[in-house]
């Protein structure tokens, strides 16, 4: 039987800055719902304090404006109660031999923790749970155990990992940041730890190896729940693939009522989770609520709508014409599920572009492995927790990892594989798919132009073309990369766009909510170094610990910039002076096929020659990133920008195969 560690404060007090104390001790919820969810999951758990001393439950944490009301108030009041005996008689912490255990957990209490914060034996425990590869869960106040933790050398430890912790604006909020001698969040980034925190008293985990940690008390269950998980025998990728595949040859998948449940069913994921889902995407971006609902949840919310809508009508026989020779044989065509497919996606829209692909897979009835990205860690833990939870698990996998899980997914034989994100991996992923033989769909990106022509409304123009390009910061495959306009109109349009700048997100977009932030800091220090490209009309300043980088306007930009050599994907927006369309169109045709080509202008000629004489995935007309949100539009690239397409039937021929069927009878 699998079993875990439960190392809980003995401390009733917390000492204040002018010497008088606090009463405290372990707050109910993050002993209550943890313990609920390891026991739900067949853990034995053992409860442990220093010394063995029975631990005080803060009387606060006890109260129904605590816990969300009283019935809640009640029930972890209930739950505690069920646990008496083992709360009244712990083990003593130094009679632990922590090789027994699969995990080790430390629920938080209602302040510093002042036992465990410097308990050298608490310290040893965790540096070798660390050091031994044993997951641990340290949630709310209870990192401060952490800062007990060194190595023999001094060092500590945990310097490095990402981590959460009861943050300083929630202890303002609590009103006793001013009274206490030192701050959670403080201590931790002193000694090194990279921490994160999410909006104050939302939930929020971390994860960075073996290490789980939780800001607050309304991150306990999620966070025991991932642990769990976690724990998890893990499959290998070809044991998925395998198990996948033996249910895709039942046939389950191929009914439409199997795939309408599926896609109703990941709807009801998306609408009932979605604040959790949004608080992940703020986690991994800095994404608003607002903005994670717009371009991720209801925009994926919308795709299910739309393929219920007509997904029957499009699964029905396509009848073709048959030759006079062929007298009485009757043809059609059918669409046929490709089997076990795998979507690998990006992290700039980590739920949308996995789940709007999925949601084309279960359509098409095949079994899907999902592959959500590392780099947005928050979103794939919440997908990974949630996806079998709601859907058939014997036909939907997740994997979450990094290049090596990636690799060893694509050594297996997939049916199909769609993959979001740049051409350097595409090529990567293709080269893999092709010793199987397996189709691949190469959603990538690319340097997509805008051409703004003479005469046109700059302040229109620029309050659109802003709105596009410094959505998510920037991070967006089909932003607008480049400005090519003559130069009189491109020197009004960058006062323009100056405006605009300001009148979305203020003087300062740094405090703006609706503002993202840059995913990490690798990026975040590739974007800085494109600055010098050019004169900045506006922006150009940045702050590197808060992956801030404000949006950016560059003129007098040269055609071979450092900013024009690659995807900016970030918000950066060079104009470049062209002497007018003709010369347009033959910057445009000098370099890759972009993704999306956009245009302002009044002309019908202009329109007609840009659709006629470039090539794109995508020509937007007046409005940068919309013919994303048309369901009957196929999305996707060309050349080095990607192959193949989806959204609406596009997805579901995408994730299908056509095939033939000829039906002549015997008799003549």
């Amino acid at each position: 039987m699998p079993s875990v560690l439960f190392v809980l404060t003995g401390a009733d007090h917390w000492t204040l800055n002018d010497g008088t104390t606090h009463p405290t001790g372990f707050w109910a919820e993050e002993l209550a719902a943890p313990h609920r969810v390891f026991t739900e999951a067949g853990y034995a758990v053992t409860l442990a304090t220093p010394g063995g001393v029975t631990p005080t439950v803060d009387a606060g944490s006890l109260a129904a404006a605590a816990n969300g009301g009283p019935e809640q108030a009640d029930a972890v009041a209930a739950y505690l109660d069920s646990i008496g005996p083992e709360l009244r008689t712990p083990v003593r912490l130094e009679d632990i031999h922590p090789d027994r255990y699969d995990a080790l957990f430390y629920p938080g209490g209602h302040g510093p923790m002042e036992d465990l914060a410097v308990s050298a034996l608490s310290g040893r425990l965790l540096t070798g749970a660390l050091d031994s590869g044993v997951r641990l869960g340290v949630l709310c106040h209870a990192p401060a155990a952490l800062l007990a933790a060194r190595r023999e050398d001094g060092g500590w430890p945990f310097a490095g990992y990402r981590m959460t912790g009861f943050s300083n604006a929630e202890e303002s909020i609590g009103g006793l940041a001013d009274k206490a001698p030192w701050l959670l969040e403080d201590r931790l980034v002193a000694l090194g730890a990279d921490y994160t925190a999410a909006a104050p008293f939302t939930p929020h985990t971390v994860t960075d190896r073996t290490l789980h940690t939780g800001q607050n008390p309304a991150s306990s269950e999620q966070l025991a729940r991932e642990m769990v998980a976690a724990l998890a025998p893990v499959e290998s990728p070809a044991e998925t693939v395998d198990r996948l595949r033996t249910t895709f040859r039942t046939g389950r998948t191929k009914s439409l009522d199997w795939r309408t449940d599926q896609l109703r069913r990941l709807r009801a994921l998306l609408t009932e989770h979605g604040d959790e889902l949004a608080d992940a995407l703020h986690a991994d971006l800095g994404k608003s609520r607002k903005e994670a609902y717009r371009t991720e949840i209801d925009f994926t919310v919308r795709e299910i709508d739309h393929t219920l809508e007509h997904l029957a009508d499009w699964l029905r026989p396509e009848p073709a014409p048959v030759p006079a020779r062929l007298g009485g044989a009757k043809a059609h065509t059918v669409q046929d599920p490709l089997g076990v497919v795998l979507v690998i996606a990006p992290w700039n829209y980590p739920l949308q572009l996995l789940l709007a692909p999925v949601v084309g897979a279960l359509a098409a009835g095949n079994a899907v492995v999902a592959k959500p990205s590392e780099l947005a860690p928050a979103t794939s833990a919440a997908v990974a927790r949630l996806l079998p939870r709601c859907l058939d698990e014997d036909a939907v996998a997740v994997v979450e990892g990094a290049v090596p899980e990636t690799t060893a997914l694509l050594a297996e034989r997939f049916d199909h594989v769609f993959y979001t994100g740049n051409g350097a991996v595409g090529r990567i992923v293709m080269a893999a798919a092709a010793k199987h033989l397996t189709p691949v769909t190469l959603e990538l990106g690319g340097k997509s132009p805008v051409f703004v022509d003479r005469d046109t409304d700059l302040k229109a123009v620029a309050g659109r073309l802003a709105a596009g390009k410094f959505l998510n910061a920037g991070q967006t495959c089909v932003a607008p990369d480049y400005v090519l306009t003559d130069p009189g109109t491109g020197a009004a349009l960058a006062d323009a766009l100056a405006t605009a700048v300001e009148e979305l997100y203020g003087a300062d977009a740094s405090t703006h909510p609706e503002y993202g932030r840059i995913v990490n800091r690798r990026h975040f220090d590739r974007l800085t170094g494109l600055l010098g490209s050019g004169r900045t009309v506006t922006g150009g300043t940045y702050d590197r610990d808060a992956k801030y980088l404000a949006p950016t306007v560059l003129a007098d930009v040269a055609p071979d910039a450092p900013v024009m050599r690659e995807e900016i994907f970030g918000p950066v927006l060079p104009i470049i002076s062209v002497d007018g369309l003709d010369e347009a169109i033959a910057f445009i045709n000098d370099r890759d096929k972009p993704l999306a080509l956009y245009a302002f202008t009044e002309s019908d000629t202009v329109r007609e020659r840009l659709i006629a004489e470039t090539s794109s995935g995508a020509v937007g007309i007046g409005l940068p990133l919309a013919h994303l949100t048309v369901s009957d539009l196929p999305f996707g690239g060309v050349g080095e920008s990607g192959m193949g397409s989806y959204h609406g039937r596009y997805s579901l021929e995408t994730f299908s195969h056509r095939k033939a069927v000829l039906d002549t009878p015997l008799a003549s």
